[in-house]
């Protein structure tokens, strides 16, 4: 019988958290080149560089250090991009389509990259997606979807009939899906820690529990005011994606927060495990409200996330809805306990485009729209580049960012949203 009140409310991967380092308490600069805002894999690989450079690099978290959505994701190191590369196409034209598409392989790149020079154990490994045909419509536009691939972007991929399935997943759930090899898999919290710790080394002056309260521009300098005192800059990076705040209110009225749910199993038997994802792939489905699942590194549980249904509601029992949203995809997990249960914000745009930039001294990028582990890792590389005068040298920076009408950092029209899409997902 499922029993909630065993599970525990933490991300898997924090368990241990891999930080053990304390970086609260310690005296704020008066002054610094940089200051960064936010400590997941944008602000980190920013700040990381800009201290490689030479510059002096301060950087705040909130929080606790790498304890929000950069460790709290699935671990999907993904190619492409959250909207339809048909749309791209359409509306910017086969250049800026393959520009697009390159930087998003060049973002998996620069993962890879630093893993390797930080010697980093977070488990990458380029153990490709399944994006699973959740209609029989939907599989053709897989179809057409490998067709556009391959004359567009020369881009292999991997067409799985229905009656394949199983060597790709254990389950009879789906209708078709497609492989693309390129992609990875990694342990989120470990590669953040790591990311951390190379900053930690090189010489970035870290703090935790530290807010930013107000930012203002003064003698050409930048200002920035905490709850425990006031730290000037020539530059401010503001890297905090999900957790943008009126801060920055010109940001925030462009990025809109959405809470993501993942649960994860007691760990398995080895041959149960196995047969579930017996490629060892990262997988999502065709549906707007997505499922999103694996298994952990060492192969012993079935991670699996997606959109809550009623986000209102306590942990555990939106954990039992996500649970409910597993068995549908493995009925046969019926008996399998949920051991872990926890959420992050993921961070959308209007037009599913990552955001980046810089206005008024402000330095920012932000947006990932579940594509972050590569590409917020990316755009942390374009950031200190724009600082160092190099510019930012993304297309994405010449696409104009969208504000969102009536909007005040309070989503009054998720619910809406979330109806809509959801009846889209029965009907279509």
């Amino acid at each position: 019988m499922f029993n909630p009140s065993h599970i525990k409310e933490e991300a898997f991967w924090m368990a241990p958290h891999p930080i053990t380092k304390k970086y609260a308490n310690k005296n704020l600069p008066q002054k610094t080149d940089v200051l960064v805002v936010g400590s997941g894999y944008t602000g980190v690989v920013a700040a990381l560089n800009l201290k490689k450079a030479g510059l002096e690099v301060t950087l705040l978290e909130k929080g606790r250090l790498g304890s929000e959505a950069s460790a709290k994701n699935g671990g999907m190191v993904l190619t492409g991009l959250s909207v339809s590369l048909f749309k791209v196409f359409k509306k910017f034209g086969q250049e800026k389509l393959a520009r697009f598409f390159q930087e998003s392989l060049d973002s998996i790149d620069c993962v890879e990259k630093l893993v390797k020079e930080g010697d980093i154990d977070c488990h990458f490994n380029r153990c490709g997606f399944l994006e699973a045909a959740f209609k029989p419509a939907h599989y053709d536009g897989l179809k057409h979807e490998q067709e556009f691939l391959a004359k567009h972007l020369n881009h292999t991929t991997h067409l799985i009939p229905r009656e394949k399935m199983q060597d790709e997943l254990g389950s009879n759930f789906y209708h078709g899906g497609l492989v693309e090899p390129r992609s990875a898999g990694v342990h989120p919290a470990k590669y953040i820690a790591g990311l951390i710790r190379m900053a930690d080394i090189a010489g970035v002056d870290l703090h935790e529990q530290v807010e930013a309260l107000k930012i203002e521009k003064s003698l050409g300098k930048i200002k920035v005011h905490t709850h425990r005192g006031i730290v000037s800059a020539d530059h401010v990076v503001i890297a905090t994606n999900g957790y943008t705040t009126n801060l920055t209110p010109w940001q925030m009225r462009r990025v809109v927060p959405v809470e993501s749910l993942m649960i994860a199993t007691q760990e398995l038997p080895p041959d149960v495990a196995r047969k579930l994802i017996p490629n060892n792939r990262m997988i999502f489905d065709t549906k707007r409200f997505l499922y999103y699942f694996r298994l952990s590194p060492d192969g012993k549980r079935l991670l699996f996330g997606g959109r809550p249904k009623q986000a209102w509601k306590p942990t555990r029992n939106k954990a039992a809805g996500m649970r409910g949203e597993m068995l549908k995809v493995y009925p046969h997990l019926e008996k399998v306990a949920i051991d872990y249960s926890w959420f992050g914000k993921v961070c959308f745009t209007v037009d599913r485009f990552p955001i980046i930039g810089q206005r008024h001294g402000i330095t920012y990028a932000m947006g990932y729209c579940g594509h972050g582990v590569a590409m917020a890792t990316y755009f942390g590389y374009k950031l200190s580049d724009a600082i160092l005068g190099k510019g930012f040298n993304t297309v994405f920076a010449e696409k104009k960012s969208i504000p969102i009408p009536f909007y005040n950092g309070t989503p009054w029209f998720l619910p809406m949203a979330h109806y809509y899409f959801r009846i889209q997902d029965r009907i279509t």
